[in-house]
């Protein structure tokens, strides 16, 4: 009689690892994830959330933002050879948050915005071009559409094209390339909108093709990526940012959707940290584009924010500034995405 009980409950047992197995396969501890997140030079600036930032000749430049105090147009350098930060030609505009930035034939370039303050409640639609050599800023044609805060930007092939964006009535899916070679009056092509209107989304270039990723709309974080060829003017869909298949790969894809979050490229990838979604979100994800795939790596080592700032220089990714609550941060720090992780560092 004993032996006619063994034979089920080995069977039992063996189903029951089986899917105990099955349910944490795809569940990675921190201990089998890889990268290393370390101290950099803090911020010299204030304390600030939403500022923007831009990268020429192996120089970060970090600008503008937002603290208690207000909005901010100031900037400050960044030398990644000997780690000082140096202040320099503020920008000769409206003080703003949520703007844009990004670098075409060793200028920088910001724009969009909401100024707000004790006096000021605008939202901004304004472009300027920095020139690092002579540290002069000159105005540049205004984006043809409405003005807005939160857009996100990409580079390709020397133009920028500014896409989505709020204006604190609605968000907006349309998209423009800017032209800095072009005279006066014919800097801006309005092209092919994306397919759903977002706001505080991330934006990264691959492969000569610009990505557009998560973000928010209607309270609801995005779950979609969008690619754009500019060559053809034609946005795809990607593959969702949730579980939709019976493979393993996208199973914690939910750990992805964020939004004020920061995107950086590192070598021929694409690297997503920090941000919120109901809470502040510590996990940083790489994208493959050649295979449309995400990899989990070690999450964001320090106080969980939003609203950071990240740039990469001499294939060195750095991500600083931010808010936590009503904390206003100026801490900064190194990703080595291919580094083990090392604690306290």
């Amino acid at each position: 009689m004993r032996n006619s009980y063994t034979q089920p409950v080995l069977l039992f047992i063996i189903c029951v690892s089986c899917i105990t197995m099955a349910c944490h396969k795809n569940n990675p501890g921190s201990a089998d994830l890889t990268g290393n997140w370390s101290i950099a030079a803090d911020f010299k600036g204030d304390s600030r959330s939403e500022a923007a930032a831009f990268v020429i000749d192996d120089i970060a430049y970090v600008l503008t933002g937002i603290s208690a105090r207000g909005s901010y147009n100031d900037m400050y350098s960044f030398d990644v050879a000997n780690g000082n930060w140096m202040k320099k030609t503020p920008l000769p505009a409206a003080p703003r948050r949520s703007a844009v930035a990004f670098t075409i034939n060793g200028k920088g370039y910001i724009g969009t915005g909401y100024q707000t303050d004790a006096k000021n409640d605008n939202i901004l639609k304004d472009f300027w071009e920095y020139d690092p050599v002579a540290q002069t800023w000159m105005e540049k044609d205004s984006l043809p559409g409405d003005a807005r805060y939160d857009a996100a930007v990409f580079v390709i092939n020397g133009k920028a094209y500014v896409c989505g964006g709020y204006d604190n009535n609605k968000a907006y899916n349309d998209c423009f390339e800017f032209d800095p070679t072009q005279p006066k009056g014919f800097q801006w092509k309005e092209k092919a909108s994306f397919p759903h209107k977002t706001y505080a989304a991330l934006a990264f270039t691959l492969n000569n093709m610009g990505y557009m990723v998560t973000g928010t709309n209607n309270s609801e974080v995005q779950k979609e990526l969008y690619q754009y060829d500019a060559g053809h003017n034609l946005w795809t869909t990607k593959r969702p940012l949730y579980n939709f298949s019976n493979e393993s790969y996208d199973d914690r894809y939910t750990t992805l959707t964020r939004k004020n979050a920061v995107a950086f490229t590192f070598d021929k990838y694409a690297f997503i940290a920090t941000g919120s979604n109901g809470g502040y979100v510590a996990s940083t994800w790489r994208y493959d584009a050649d295979a449309d795939t995400w990899k989990e790596y070690t999450g964001f080592e320090a106080k969980t924010r939003e609203g950071a700032v990240a740039f990469t220089v001499k294939n060195r990714a750095f991500v600083l500034t931010g808010q936590t609550g009503t904390l206003f941060l100026d801490n900064m720090f190194e990703f080595s995405p291919f580094a083990a992780k090392v604690d306290n560092d």
